[in-house]
């Protein structure tokens, strides 16, 4: 497991290959050697959230790959056989599993905009993110500095919280540097 977590850890640093793969690589591993007596399964997808997320993947929390795994659990064991069949081997190939966990994050992540794209984009916040743009119906722009006064919550928060109001279209930023400011995102309404 030590050298997995060493390879995985380099391949990540180094940026030659895709954090995709790499995660995929990791997984597999990680389900070969099953450290675990029980739970590797469950695990190896925690981990996959969180390597993800690290990677950049933000969407992930919104949208439950284990419940796309658990409805592809056919496709999830076909794909690990396949590519555990000659693991470690001149005949290796893991092609069948990083094609199945690829096409379980293009849904993922469609699934994730499809709820992004909904017209209601605020009942993904949290409380803190939604106590900030609340604040968006009062003012029609406001600075960080202004959140943290109105809200008491500390700026790196307030920070984070605008640039995820920022990535789901409910607030625009205006200028940079200590000139920033945020204004609420005019949407249009959705077509049905």
């Amino acid at each position: 497991m030590d050298d997995v977590l060493a390879w995985t850890h380099a391949a990540l640093k180094s940026r030659d290959l895709h954090p995709l793969l790499i995660i995929a690589t990791f997984i597999l591993e990680f389900l070969a050697i099953h450290p675990f007596h029980d739970g590797n399964g469950r695990l190896s997808r925690a981990l996959t959230n969180l390597m993800l997320l690290q990677a950049g993947y933000e969407y992930i929390p919104y949208v439950s790959l284990e419940e796309i795994i658990e409805n592809r659990k056919d496709a999830y064991y076909f794909s690990l056989r396949g590519a555990q069949r000659h693991h470690k081997t001149e005949r290796e190939d893991i092609s069948t599993w990083i094609v199945f966990l690829l096409e379980a994050l293009v849904s993922q992540a469609e699934d994730a905009r499809l709820l992004i794209e909904r017209q209601d984009p605020e009942r993904l916040l949290s409380e803190r993110q939604l106590t900030i743009f609340t604040l968006f119906t009062s003012k029609a722009e406001l600075t960080p500095r202004e959140i943290v006064l109105q809200t008491e919550i500390p700026l790196p928060t307030v920070k984070q919280v605008l640039a995820r109001l920022v990535a789901l279209k409910l607030v625009k930023r205006i200028g940079l540097g200590r000139a920033t400011r945020y204004r609420k995102f005019d949407r249009a309404p959705a077509s049905r």
